[in-house]
C-alpha cells in the first residue's frame, strides 16, 4: 500500500494490483455516530442520504445515471466512527468514478426540499429496519448494554431526532467531518499510481475552495461501561425467538485483540466450533448459531447470537452457558487453537482476491492504525498467540458473567422469564 499526504492533510491511499480488472474507490472521513450531539443523533446517516441528492456540478438525476453508466457500483455507509462514499468499478472508467465522488464530497447542494423527501425516505428506512428481527434485537442490546456511551447510541438516530433535523444542523454537520486532515482516499485494483495521482490533483483544482476554517476540538475519549442488561422484545409475528448474548470486549488497538478474535472463532466462528458442535450437530436447537467481536477505537463487545422455536430457548441459553462455563473453567486445546489460526490465514489469504476487501481493510488501518497493516503482518499476529494469551482473552471477555448482557425477540417465552434465562449464562 503506498501512502500520500498531501499539503491539505487529505491522506491517500493506493494499492495497485495485477491480474484484476476493476478498481475499489471511496472516501472516508473520521467522523460518525458515535462523535454526534446527543440532540442530533441521526445527523451523519441523513448526511450520506443527502449527498446523492444532488451536486454542485451534478443533479441527482445525473448522479444516477453516472452510477449506472460506471457498470459498477457506487453507494455509502455510515459507521459508528466513520462515512463512506465508495464505488468500485471497470478500471477503464476510474476517472469517471474519482470524478463523481469528489463532486458528491465537494460541499453540501442539497436543498431544503431534498431534506424533507429524504427524511420521509430514512423513516421508511429505520421502518423497515425495526421489522426485522436481528436487526431490531441488535440496536436494542447496543442501546442497553452501553447506555450512557456515544457508541450506545443509534447510527440512524431517532424519530425524535430525524424529525427535528434542520438543513443548517446538516450543513454543519457536513462541515463538520467533512474536512481534509479527516479524510482518507482509497483505491486498489488495476491503475497507476502516479497516473491516478495527477487525475486527483487535476480533479481537486477545479474544486479548489479556501481553506476550511479550523474545526472543534475532538470530544474526550473514555471506555464504555457495560450495564447489564435482559430483555424480551415481543413479537407474536415470528415463529422463532432469536437470541443475542453480549460481554465487554477490549478497544481495536488493545494487545489481547488477536487472541480475542481466535477465541471467537473457537467459540462460534465455524463448524467444528464449541457452539456449533453442542448447539446444531448434537442438539439440534438451531439451524445457524455463531460468535463474533464488535470492536471499536474506545471498546468492544463479543456477541453469540442465533434462533430457535419459542420452546426450545430454554435448552438453547443452558447449551450456550455450559459452552461458556466450559471455556471459562478449563480453556481451550492446542488443537482448537491451530485450527482457529488456520481458518483466520485462510480467511485472509482469500480475502486478498477482493478489491473491496481491501480498500475496506485499508480504512480500517488508517483509522485504528494510523498506517497500512498488510495481510502477512495480520497473519503474523495471529500465529503468535499463545494459550496463555487465549486464557487472558477468556478473562478478559468472560471473566465476568454477571456483567453479560441477554436479549431476545420472538413470541411469548415459554417456561422460563427472560431473568431467569439470563441467569443460567451468569450461574
Amino acid at each position: 500500500m503506498e501512502t500520500r499526504t498531501l499539503g491539505d492533510g487529505l491522506a491517500v491511499w493506493l494499492e495497485p494490483m495485477r491480474d484484476v480488472r476493476s478498481v475499489a474507490l471511496g472516501v472516508y472521513v473520521a467522523g460518525g455516530s458515535a462523535d454526534e450531539a446527543p440532540g442530533a443523533f441521526g445527523s451523519t446517516h441523513f448526511l450520506e442520504h443527502l449527498l446523492f441528492r444532488r451536486a454542485r456540478r451534478r443533479s441527482g438525476a445525473d448522479i444516477a445515471r453516472t452510477t449506472d453508466r460506471l457498470g459498477g457500483d457506487c453507494d455509502a455507509y455510515t459507521s459508528k466512527e466513520w462515512m463512506a462514499v465508495h464505488a468500485r468499478t471497470p478500471s477503464e472508467r476510474l476517472d469517471g468514478a474519482l470524478a463523481l465522488l469528489l463532486d458528491l464530497t465537494e460541499a453540501p447542494a442539497f436543498t431544503a426540499e431534498d431534506v424533507e423527501t429524504e427524511r420521509k425516505v430514512i423513516l421508511e428506512e429505520m421502518a423497515e429496519a425495526n421489522d426485522v428481527p436481528e436487526d431490531r434485537l441488535h440496536e436494542t442490546f447496543v442501546r442497553s448494554f452501553w447506555p450512557d456511551h456515544p457508541l450506545g447510541a443509534p447510527i440512524l438516530g431517532t424519530e425524535e431526532t430525524v424529525g427535528a433535523l434542520t438543513r443548517a444542523q446538516l450543513v454543519g454537520r457536513f462541515r463538520e467531518v467533512f474536512r481534509p486532515e479527516k479524510t482518507l482516499l482509497v483505491a486498489v485494483g488495476a491503475f497507476e499510481p502516479e497516473a491516478f495521482l495527477k487525475t486527483l490533483a487535476s480533479e481537486r483544482r477545479k474544486r479548489r475552495r479556501a481553506a476550511p476554517a479550523p474545526g472543534p476540538l475532538p470530544p474526550s475519549r473514555r471506555s464504555p461501561t457495560a450495564a447489564r442488561c435482559a430483555f424480551h422484545i415481543p413479537r407474536p409475528d415470528l415463529t422463532q425467538t432469536h437470541l443475542l448474548v453480549g460481554s465487554p470486549a477490549p478497544a481495536y488497538g488493545h494487545r489481547l485483540v488477536p487472541a480475542a478474535w481466535l477465541l471467537s472463532v473457537i467459540l462460534g466462528g465455524g463448524v467444528s466450533s464449541r457452539l456449533w458442535r453442542r448447539v446444531r450437530e448434537r442438539q439440534g436447537l438451531a439451524y445457524q448459531v455463531g460468535a463474533g467481536l464488535t470492536l471499536h477505537r474506545d471498546g468492544g463487545m463479543t456477541l453469540i447470537e442465533a434462533a430457535t422455536a419459542p420452546k426450545k430457548l430454554p435448552r438453547l441459553v443452558r447449551a450456550t452457558g455450559a459452552v461458556l462455563r466450559e471455556v471459562r473453567r478449563a480453556g481451550i486445546t492446542r488443537a482448537e487453537l491451530r485450527r482457529a489460526k488456520d481458518q483466520v490465514r485462510a480467511e485472509v489469504e482469500m480475502s486478498l482476491e477482493s478489491t473491496s476487501v481491501r480498500r475496506e481493510s485499508g480504512v480500517r488501518a488508517w483509522f485504528y492504525r494510523g498506517r497500512p497493516v498488510g495481510a502477512d503482518e495480520t497473519i503474523a499476529e495471529m500465529e503468535a498467540v499463545t494459550s496463555a494469551d487465549v486464557d487472558d482473552a477468556i478473562g478478559a471477555l468472560l471473566g465476568s458473567p454477571d456483567a453479560s448482557g441477554f436479549g431476545v425477540t420472538g413470541p411469548s417465552l415459554v417456561g422460563a422469564s427472560v431473568d431467569d434465562l439470563a441467569g443460567e449464562l451468569a450461574a
